[in-house]
């Protein structure tokens, strides 16, 4: 009788560890291409919410959108809670007519946590109409109150109050989605726990402008102020100091 070759348990397991080793090796760069994919359609949902905006700012004369001009339980001042509100749909609500695509206010890699409390039912408004469509994207406090400190939030911001558009964010990820995937600032709302980002950390973000792109928070070095964060302008540029909308800048751009 003619013997058949055959593997011998030494040459199995030998194949089983070269496939496990090939294996170890590689799903991590699959994991990374998978995630990139995700970053990439991230920043295309932010490109057509720019779009959506500008349109937004066509029909009304050049104004922004304001989180005090939501038709029921309107935000009066800036106290945090109107960042919530614009979260938790008004951004939805504003610039939906322009997008006809829900899922474009989110992010691919968003696994929806209670950031900002954004799917919190505890709200006075939480039941409007417009208050269930959470958003992976921040429309910005200084935005959203007129750069002023927002004495009124009925009224938005009118463009021709952005002195340098290409260096003023106006919407960004509430989230480094794309990385460790922790709230850029403040932890998870209500407990929040104001922590120092790493360097490292990357968001993508809208511009006045309408470019999108990816925004390093190593801005400030080596100081970080975690009340400022993204709410207010972030690099102070001359006297009028961060909060200006005509002279300042997210960057220090010289």
């Amino acid at each position: 009788m003619k013997r058949r070759p055959a593997f011998t348990l030494i040459e199995l397991l030998v194949v089983i560890a070269i496939i496990a080793i090939l294996a170890a090796i590689l799903f991590p760069v699959f994991a990374q291409a998978r995630e990139r994919a995700r970053a990439i359609s991230c920043t295309s949902n932010l490109k057509q919410i720019a779009t959506a905006l500008s349109m937004y700012q066509t029909d009304y004369d050049g104004f922004m959108p304001a989180s005090g001009m939501l038709p029921t339980n309107p935000a009066t001042g800036p106290d945090g809670t109107n960042l919530i509100r614009m979260l938790m749909g008004g951004t939805s609500y504003f610039l939906q007519p322009y997008i006809k695509n829900r899922g474009v206010f989110i992010c691919p890699s968003d696994d929806l946590d209670n950031y900002w409390g954004r799917n919190n039912t505890g709200w006075g408004w939480s039941n409007e109409p417009w208050a269930r469509e959470p958003s992976s994207y921040m429309f910005r406090h200084v935005f959203d109150c007129a750069g002023d400190g927002g004495s009124n939030m009925r009224k938005g911001t009118p463009d021709a109050k952005v002195g340098r558009p290409a260096s003023l964010i106006t919407m960004f990820e509430v989230s480094a989605f794309h990385q460790e995937k922790l709230p850029l600032y403040g932890g998870v709302h209500p407990a929040a726990v104001p922590t120092i980002p790493p360097r490292t950390r990357t968001i993508n973000a809208v511009f006045a402008d309408g470019h999108v792109k990816v925004f390093h928070l190593n801005y400030g070095d080596p100081t970080w102020n975690t009340n400022h964060d993204m709410n207010w302008v972030l690099y102070p540029v001359g006297p009028a100091g961060g909060a200006d909308l005509g002279q300042g800048a997210d960057f220090n751009n010289g």
